[in-house]
Protein backbone atom coordinates (compact mmCIF):
# COMPACT_ATOMS: atom_id res chain seq x y z
CA UNK A 1 0.00 0.00 0.00
CA UNK A 2 1.58 3.35 -1.04
CA UNK A 3 2.10 5.57 2.01
CA UNK A 4 0.98 8.70 0.19
CA UNK A 5 -0.88 10.30 3.06
CA UNK A 6 -0.27 11.09 6.70
CA UNK A 7 -3.28 9.00 7.73
CA UNK A 8 -1.93 5.89 6.05
CA UNK A 9 1.47 6.41 7.64
CA UNK A 10 -0.09 6.77 11.08
CA UNK A 11 -2.24 3.69 10.54
CA UNK A 12 0.74 1.57 9.61
CA UNK A 13 2.73 2.85 12.58
CA UNK A 14 -0.16 2.09 14.94
CA UNK A 15 -0.50 -1.40 13.52
CA UNK A 16 3.19 -2.12 13.97
CA UNK A 17 3.00 -0.80 17.53
CA UNK A 18 -0.03 -2.97 18.36
CA UNK A 19 1.60 -6.11 16.93
CA UNK A 20 4.84 -5.36 18.77
CA UNK A 21 3.02 -4.88 22.07
CA UNK A 22 1.06 -8.10 21.51
CA UNK A 23 4.21 -10.05 20.69
CA UNK A 24 6.05 -8.60 23.66
CA UNK A 25 3.15 -9.45 25.97
CA UNK A 26 2.90 -12.95 24.56
CA UNK A 27 6.64 -13.46 24.86
CA UNK A 28 6.70 -12.16 28.41
CA UNK A 29 3.66 -14.19 29.41
CA UNK A 30 5.06 -17.35 27.82
CA UNK A 31 8.43 -16.97 29.50
CA UNK A 32 6.85 -16.24 32.88
CA UNK A 33 4.37 -19.12 32.63
CA UNK A 34 7.05 -21.59 31.58
CA UNK A 35 9.50 -20.39 34.21
CA UNK A 36 6.90 -20.57 36.98
CA UNK A 37 6.49 -24.31 36.41
CA UNK A 38 10.24 -24.86 36.72
CA UNK A 39 11.37 -22.38 39.35
CA UNK A 40 12.99 -23.72 42.49
CA UNK A 41 12.85 -20.67 44.75
CA UNK A 42 10.20 -18.47 46.31
CA UNK A 43 12.07 -15.31 45.32
CA UNK A 44 12.07 -16.15 41.62
CA UNK A 45 8.42 -17.23 41.75
CA UNK A 46 7.43 -13.86 43.24
CA UNK A 47 9.53 -12.03 40.65
CA UNK A 48 7.66 -13.84 37.89
CA UNK A 49 4.37 -12.53 39.29
CA UNK A 50 5.63 -9.03 38.50
CA UNK A 51 6.54 -10.08 34.98
CA UNK A 52 3.12 -11.60 34.30
CA UNK A 53 0.56 -10.46 36.90
CA UNK A 54 -2.40 -11.70 34.85
CA UNK A 55 -1.10 -15.27 34.59
CA UNK A 56 -2.70 -17.53 37.25
CA UNK A 57 0.25 -19.94 37.03
CA UNK A 58 2.73 -17.37 38.37
CA UNK A 59 0.47 -16.57 41.33
CA UNK A 60 -0.06 -20.26 41.95
CA UNK A 61 3.68 -21.02 41.91
CA UNK A 62 4.46 -18.13 44.27
CA UNK A 63 1.70 -19.27 46.64
CA UNK A 64 2.97 -22.86 46.67
CA UNK A 65 6.47 -21.73 47.63
CA UNK A 66 5.11 -19.42 50.32
CA UNK A 67 3.03 -22.27 51.78
CA UNK A 68 6.25 -24.15 52.58
CA UNK A 69 7.29 -21.41 54.98
CA UNK A 70 5.72 -21.56 58.44
CA UNK A 71 5.92 -17.84 59.23
CA UNK A 72 2.78 -15.68 59.53
CA UNK A 73 3.95 -13.47 56.69
CA UNK A 74 4.44 -16.46 54.41
CA UNK A 75 1.02 -17.93 55.25
CA UNK A 76 -0.65 -14.62 54.41
CA UNK A 77 1.33 -14.36 51.17
CA UNK A 78 0.36 -17.93 50.27
CA UNK A 79 -3.32 -17.28 50.87
CA UNK A 80 -3.19 -14.06 48.82
CA UNK A 81 -1.44 -15.90 46.01
CA UNK A 82 -4.06 -18.63 45.85
CA UNK A 83 -6.85 -16.03 45.99
CA UNK A 84 -5.32 -14.29 42.97
CA UNK A 85 -4.90 -17.60 41.15
CA UNK A 86 -8.54 -18.53 41.79
CA UNK A 87 -9.71 -15.13 40.56
CA UNK A 88 -7.68 -15.50 37.34
CA UNK A 89 -8.52 -19.18 36.81
CA UNK A 90 -11.92 -19.80 38.43
CA UNK A 91 -12.51 -23.13 36.66
CA UNK A 92 -9.30 -24.87 37.73
CA UNK A 93 -10.13 -27.53 40.31
CA UNK A 94 -6.45 -27.85 41.25
CA UNK A 95 -6.27 -24.18 42.23
CA UNK A 96 -9.45 -24.50 44.28
CA UNK A 97 -8.02 -27.49 46.17
CA UNK A 98 -4.87 -25.60 47.09
CA UNK A 99 -6.90 -22.52 47.96
CA UNK A 100 -9.00 -24.68 50.30
CA UNK A 101 -5.87 -26.02 51.99
CA UNK A 102 -4.50 -22.49 52.41
CA UNK A 103 -7.78 -21.36 53.98
CA UNK A 104 -7.69 -24.34 56.33
CA UNK A 105 -4.15 -23.46 57.40
CA UNK A 106 -5.34 -19.91 58.03
CA UNK A 107 -8.08 -21.23 60.33
CA UNK A 108 -10.94 -20.33 57.97
CA UNK A 109 -12.62 -23.73 57.93
CA UNK A 110 -15.99 -22.58 56.53
CA UNK A 111 -14.41 -20.82 53.55
CA UNK A 112 -12.11 -23.82 53.07
CA UNK A 113 -15.12 -26.12 52.95
CA UNK A 114 -16.66 -23.97 50.23
CA UNK A 115 -13.41 -24.11 48.25
CA UNK A 116 -13.28 -27.92 48.41
CA UNK A 117 -16.97 -28.04 47.45
CA UNK A 118 -16.22 -25.86 44.43
CA UNK A 119 -13.39 -28.18 43.37
CA UNK A 120 -15.81 -31.11 43.61
CA UNK A 121 -18.32 -29.26 41.42
CA UNK A 122 -15.67 -28.61 38.77
CA UNK A 123 -14.30 -32.18 38.79
CA UNK A 124 -16.95 -34.45 40.33
CA UNK A 125 -15.39 -37.67 39.03
CA UNK A 126 -11.75 -37.02 39.85
CA UNK A 127 -10.34 -39.25 42.60
CA UNK A 128 -7.74 -36.63 43.59
CA UNK A 129 -10.54 -34.18 44.39
CA UNK A 130 -12.49 -36.72 46.44
CA UNK A 131 -9.31 -37.66 48.27
CA UNK A 132 -8.46 -34.04 49.15
CA UNK A 133 -12.00 -33.22 50.16
CA UNK A 134 -12.35 -36.39 52.25
CA UNK A 135 -9.12 -35.72 54.12
CA UNK A 136 -10.28 -32.16 54.84
CA UNK A 137 -13.55 -33.43 56.30
CA UNK A 138 -11.71 -35.94 58.50
CA UNK A 139 -9.40 -33.22 59.78
CA UNK A 140 -12.47 -31.14 60.63
CA UNK A 141 -13.88 -33.94 62.80
CA UNK A 142 -16.39 -35.17 60.20
CA UNK A 143 -14.85 -38.60 59.74
CA UNK A 144 -17.98 -40.43 58.54
CA UNK A 145 -18.58 -37.89 55.77
CA UNK A 146 -14.89 -37.78 54.99
CA UNK A 147 -14.56 -41.52 54.49
CA UNK A 148 -17.46 -41.52 52.06
CA UNK A 149 -15.28 -39.30 49.85
CA UNK A 150 -12.12 -41.30 50.59
CA UNK A 151 -13.76 -44.61 49.65
CA UNK A 152 -14.96 -43.02 46.42
CA UNK A 153 -11.40 -41.89 45.66
CA UNK A 154 -9.99 -45.37 46.30
CA UNK A 155 -12.39 -47.00 43.82
CA UNK A 156 -10.58 -45.25 40.97
CA UNK A 157 -7.14 -44.96 42.60
CA UNK A 158 -6.44 -48.01 44.82
CA UNK A 159 -2.98 -46.64 45.65
CA UNK A 160 -4.68 -44.34 48.16
CA UNK A 161 -5.73 -47.36 50.23
CA UNK A 162 -2.60 -47.72 52.39
CA UNK A 163 -2.67 -44.08 53.54
CA UNK A 164 -6.44 -44.24 54.01
CA UNK A 165 -6.10 -47.31 56.24
CA UNK A 166 -3.64 -45.51 58.49
CA UNK A 167 -5.98 -42.52 58.58
CA UNK A 168 -8.93 -44.76 59.51
CA UNK A 169 -6.94 -46.34 62.33
CA UNK A 170 -5.84 -43.00 63.78
CA UNK A 171 -9.23 -41.34 63.26
CA UNK A 172 -10.94 -44.19 65.08
CA UNK A 173 -8.88 -43.54 68.18
CA UNK A 174 -7.19 -46.93 67.61
CA UNK A 175 -10.59 -48.62 67.88
CA UNK A 176 -10.70 -51.60 65.54
CA UNK A 177 -14.50 -51.77 65.22
CA UNK A 178 -14.75 -48.05 64.42
CA UNK A 179 -11.92 -48.29 61.88
CA UNK A 180 -13.72 -51.17 60.16
CA UNK A 181 -16.81 -48.96 59.89
CA UNK A 182 -14.73 -46.33 58.11
CA UNK A 183 -13.50 -48.93 55.63
CA UNK A 184 -17.06 -49.87 54.71
CA UNK A 185 -17.34 -52.26 51.78
CA UNK A 186 -14.45 -50.83 49.78
CA UNK A 187 -12.22 -53.89 49.22
CA UNK A 188 -8.85 -52.18 48.71
CA UNK A 189 -9.33 -50.13 51.88
CA UNK A 190 -10.55 -53.14 53.85
CA UNK A 191 -7.51 -55.13 52.76
CA UNK A 192 -5.10 -52.35 53.67
CA UNK A 193 -6.83 -51.88 57.01
CA UNK A 194 -6.55 -55.59 57.79
CA UNK A 195 -2.77 -55.18 57.47
CA UNK A 196 -2.80 -52.13 59.78
CA UNK A 197 -4.88 -54.02 62.35
CA UNK A 198 -2.57 -57.03 62.25
CA UNK A 199 0.48 -54.83 62.77
CA UNK A 200 -1.29 -53.39 65.81
CA UNK A 201 -1.87 -56.90 67.17
CA UNK A 202 -5.60 -57.08 66.34
CA UNK A 203 -5.29 -60.39 64.50
CA UNK A 204 -8.88 -61.57 64.96
CA UNK A 205 -10.31 -58.34 63.51
CA UNK A 206 -7.73 -58.42 60.72
CA UNK A 207 -8.53 -61.96 59.60
CA UNK A 208 -12.27 -61.28 59.85
CA UNK A 209 -11.92 -58.24 57.60
CA UNK A 210 -9.81 -60.17 55.10
CA UNK A 211 -12.20 -63.10 54.93
CA UNK A 212 -15.04 -60.72 54.14
CA UNK A 213 -13.42 -59.77 50.81
CA UNK A 214 -14.47 -61.46 47.62
CA UNK A 215 -11.95 -64.10 46.54
CA UNK A 216 -11.52 -62.66 43.02
CA UNK A 217 -10.60 -59.27 44.45
CA UNK A 218 -8.08 -60.87 46.80
CA UNK A 219 -6.37 -62.42 43.80
CA UNK A 220 -6.39 -59.58 41.31
CA UNK A 221 -6.32 -56.24 43.06
CA UNK A 222 -4.74 -56.69 46.45
CA UNK A 223 -2.42 -59.67 46.15
CA UNK A 224 0.62 -57.82 47.54
CA UNK A 225 -1.32 -56.74 50.64
CA UNK A 226 -2.43 -60.33 51.16
CA UNK A 227 1.13 -61.65 50.98
CA UNK A 228 2.30 -59.08 53.52
CA UNK A 229 -0.60 -60.00 55.77
CA UNK A 230 0.15 -63.72 55.47
CA UNK A 231 3.78 -63.16 56.45
CA UNK A 232 2.72 -61.11 59.46
CA UNK A 233 0.41 -63.90 60.66
CA UNK A 234 3.16 -66.46 60.04
CA UNK A 235 5.71 -64.46 62.05
CA UNK A 236 3.23 -64.25 64.92
CA UNK A 237 2.62 -68.00 65.06
CA UNK A 238 -0.81 -68.13 63.38
CA UNK A 239 0.06 -70.62 60.67
CA UNK A 240 -3.38 -71.82 59.56
CA UNK A 241 -4.52 -68.24 59.08
CA UNK A 242 -1.29 -67.43 57.26
CA UNK A 243 -1.77 -70.40 54.94
CA UNK A 244 -5.36 -69.40 54.22
CA UNK A 245 -4.44 -65.79 53.44
CA UNK A 246 -1.50 -66.70 51.21
CA UNK A 247 -3.41 -69.39 49.33
CA UNK A 248 -6.28 -67.04 48.55
CA UNK A 249 -3.92 -64.27 47.54
CA UNK A 250 -2.58 -66.68 44.91
CA UNK A 251 -6.06 -67.90 43.99
CA UNK A 252 -5.53 -71.35 45.50
CA UNK A 253 -7.27 -73.48 48.08
CA UNK A 254 -5.66 -73.89 51.49
CA UNK A 255 -5.45 -77.39 52.97
CA UNK A 256 -4.47 -77.84 56.61
CA UNK A 257 -2.27 -80.86 57.32
CA UNK A 258 -1.04 -81.25 53.74
CA UNK A 259 2.19 -80.61 51.85
CA UNK A 260 2.50 -78.11 49.04
CA UNK A 261 3.64 -80.07 45.96
CA UNK A 262 4.17 -83.41 47.76
CA UNK A 263 5.14 -85.09 44.49
CA UNK A 264 7.74 -82.50 43.44
CA UNK A 265 6.02 -81.64 40.19
CA UNK A 266 7.20 -77.99 40.25
CA UNK A 267 10.75 -76.57 40.42
CA UNK A 268 11.90 -75.56 43.88
CA UNK A 269 12.60 -71.84 43.99
CA UNK A 270 15.57 -70.56 45.95
CA UNK A 271 14.23 -66.98 45.95
CA UNK A 272 10.87 -65.52 46.98
CA UNK A 273 9.33 -68.89 47.78
CA UNK A 274 5.92 -68.88 49.42
CA UNK A 275 5.64 -69.36 53.15
CA UNK A 276 4.48 -72.97 52.72
CA UNK A 277 6.57 -73.94 49.68
CA UNK A 278 9.63 -76.15 49.65
CA UNK A 279 12.76 -74.28 50.73
CA UNK A 280 16.46 -74.96 50.32
CA UNK A 281 19.26 -73.83 52.57
CA UNK A 282 22.22 -71.93 51.23
CA UNK A 283 25.05 -73.57 49.31
CA UNK A 284 25.26 -75.95 46.38
CA UNK A 285 25.57 -79.39 48.00
CA UNK A 286 23.52 -81.39 47.36
CA UNK A 287 22.58 -80.27 43.87
CA UNK A 288 18.83 -80.58 43.41
CA UNK A 289 16.81 -81.10 40.22
CA UNK A 290 13.55 -82.57 38.99
CA UNK A 291 14.04 -86.05 37.52
CA UNK A 292 11.72 -87.48 34.87
CA UNK A 293 13.16 -90.97 34.34
CA UNK A 294 13.31 -92.20 37.94
CA UNK A 295 9.95 -91.42 39.53
CA UNK A 296 7.25 -93.15 41.51
CA UNK A 297 4.27 -91.25 40.06
CA UNK A 298 3.47 -88.06 38.20
CA UNK A 299 5.94 -86.41 35.85
CA UNK A 300 8.93 -86.04 38.16
CA UNK A 301 10.69 -87.01 41.35
CA UNK A 302 13.16 -84.82 43.21
CA UNK A 303 16.79 -85.81 42.62
CA UNK A 304 19.49 -84.91 45.13
CA UNK A 305 23.14 -85.43 44.22
CA UNK A 306 25.55 -85.40 47.21
CA UNK A 307 29.14 -84.59 46.27
CA UNK A 308 31.18 -85.55 49.29
CA UNK A 309 29.86 -83.15 51.93
CA UNK A 310 32.38 -83.38 54.76
CA UNK A 311 30.89 -81.18 57.46
CA UNK A 312 27.45 -80.22 58.71
CA UNK A 313 27.61 -76.66 57.39
CA UNK A 314 28.42 -77.76 53.82
CA UNK A 315 25.17 -79.73 53.46
CA UNK A 316 22.04 -77.67 52.72
CA UNK A 317 18.68 -78.78 54.05
CA UNK A 318 15.35 -79.28 52.31
CA UNK A 319 12.31 -78.21 54.35
CA UNK A 320 8.68 -77.13 54.25
CA UNK A 321 6.43 -75.41 56.79
CA UNK A 322 3.03 -77.08 57.13
CA UNK A 323 -0.10 -75.73 58.83
CA UNK A 324 -1.61 -78.36 61.13
CA UNK A 325 -4.35 -78.66 63.73
CA UNK A 326 -3.29 -78.11 67.36
CA UNK A 327 -3.29 -81.28 69.46
CA UNK A 328 -3.67 -83.54 66.41
CA UNK A 329 -1.55 -86.62 65.70
CA UNK A 330 -0.19 -87.12 62.19
CA UNK A 331 1.63 -89.89 60.37
CA UNK A 332 4.32 -88.74 57.93
CA UNK A 333 4.67 -91.15 55.00
CA UNK A 334 7.56 -90.71 52.55
CA UNK A 335 8.90 -92.62 49.57
CA UNK A 336 12.48 -92.62 48.34
CA UNK A 337 15.29 -94.40 46.49
CA UNK A 338 18.83 -94.09 47.81
CA UNK A 339 22.30 -94.83 46.47
CA UNK A 340 24.10 -93.18 49.38
CA UNK A 341 27.24 -93.54 51.40
CA UNK A 342 26.84 -91.33 54.45
CA UNK A 343 28.19 -90.89 57.94
CA UNK A 344 26.36 -89.68 59.97
CA UNK A 345 22.83 -90.59 58.93
CA UNK A 346 20.32 -88.62 56.85
CA UNK A 347 16.73 -88.59 58.10
CA UNK A 348 13.46 -86.64 58.12
CA UNK A 349 12.68 -84.55 61.20
CA UNK A 350 9.56 -82.70 62.40
CA UNK A 351 9.67 -79.63 64.67
CA UNK A 352 7.14 -77.12 66.01
CA UNK A 353 7.95 -73.79 64.34
CA UNK A 354 6.96 -71.37 67.08
CA UNK A 355 8.18 -73.54 69.94
CA UNK A 356 11.48 -74.39 68.19
CA UNK A 357 11.04 -77.89 69.54
CA UNK A 358 11.70 -81.19 67.78
CA UNK A 359 8.58 -83.35 67.82
CA UNK A 360 9.90 -86.52 66.14
CA UNK A 361 12.75 -87.89 64.02
CA UNK A 362 12.33 -90.55 61.39
CA UNK A 363 14.61 -93.57 60.95
CA UNK A 364 17.81 -93.12 58.91
CA UNK A 365 17.45 -93.39 55.15
CA UNK A 366 18.96 -96.65 53.97
CA UNK A 367 20.49 -97.84 50.73
CA UNK A 368 17.77 -99.12 48.40
CA UNK A 369 17.73 -99.26 44.60
CA UNK A 370 13.93 -99.66 44.56
CA UNK A 371 11.29 -97.25 45.81
CA UNK A 372 10.90 -97.62 49.58
CA UNK A 373 8.06 -96.42 51.78
CA UNK A 374 8.65 -95.47 55.40
CA UNK A 375 6.71 -93.51 57.99
CA UNK A 376 6.70 -92.18 61.53
CA UNK A 377 4.14 -90.37 63.68
CA UNK A 378 4.22 -87.15 65.70
CA UNK A 379 1.84 -85.21 67.92
CA UNK A 380 1.25 -81.49 67.56
CA UNK A 381 1.32 -79.50 70.82
CA UNK A 382 -2.02 -77.94 71.73
CA UNK A 383 -0.53 -74.42 71.67
CA UNK A 384 0.75 -74.37 68.09
CA UNK A 385 -0.61 -74.97 64.59
CA UNK A 386 2.54 -75.06 62.48
CA UNK A 387 5.38 -77.54 61.99
CA UNK A 388 8.44 -77.62 59.77
CA UNK A 389 9.46 -80.92 58.18
CA UNK A 390 13.13 -81.11 57.25
CA UNK A 391 15.43 -83.54 55.49
CA UNK A 392 18.66 -83.25 57.47
CA UNK A 393 21.86 -84.99 58.35
CA UNK A 394 22.70 -85.81 61.96
CA UNK A 395 25.41 -83.75 63.59
CA UNK A 396 28.99 -84.82 62.86
CA UNK A 397 30.66 -86.03 66.04
CA UNK A 398 33.84 -87.55 64.67
CA UNK A 399 35.59 -88.72 61.54
CA UNK A 400 35.01 -89.71 58.87
CA UNK A 401 32.09 -87.30 58.24
CA UNK A 402 31.07 -87.55 54.62
CA UNK A 403 28.02 -87.99 52.37
CA UNK A 404 28.18 -89.12 48.74
CA UNK A 405 25.70 -90.50 46.25
CA UNK A 406 22.17 -90.03 44.94
CA UNK A 407 18.74 -89.73 46.51
CA UNK A 408 15.30 -89.58 44.88
CA UNK A 409 12.16 -88.37 46.73
CA UNK A 410 8.52 -88.62 45.67
CA UNK A 411 4.94 -88.79 46.97
CA UNK A 412 5.22 -87.44 50.51
CA UNK A 413 2.06 -87.53 52.61
CA UNK A 414 0.65 -86.42 55.95
CA UNK A 415 -2.19 -88.55 57.36
CA UNK A 416 -4.12 -87.42 60.41
CA UNK A 417 -4.48 -90.24 62.93
CA UNK A 418 -6.97 -88.69 65.38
Amino acid sequence: MPLDSLFKKLAVAAGVLIVSVFLLFGFTWGISNSASTRTDSRELAEALVGWSPSDPQTHYAAAVFASRDQSDEARKASLTGFENAVALSPRSYLVWIEYGRALERAGEAERASLAFDRAAELAPNYSSVAWARGNFLVRQGRADAGFIEIRRAIRDTPSYAAAAAQLAWVSSGLNAERAVQFAGSEPALAAALSLVLARAGNFDQAIGLWRGLRADLRRKEIEDTGLQLARLFFENGRYRDAQNIEARAFGKEASVGAFTDPGFEEPISTDNAGLFDWKLGGGTNPSINLFDTVKRSGRYSLFLRFAGAGDQQSLRQLSQAVAVDPGARYRFVYRYRAELTTNPDIRWSVAAIALKKTLADGPPLKMNSNWTEEAFSFSVPVDTDGVVITLRRDACSGTPCRTEGNLWLDDLELIREN
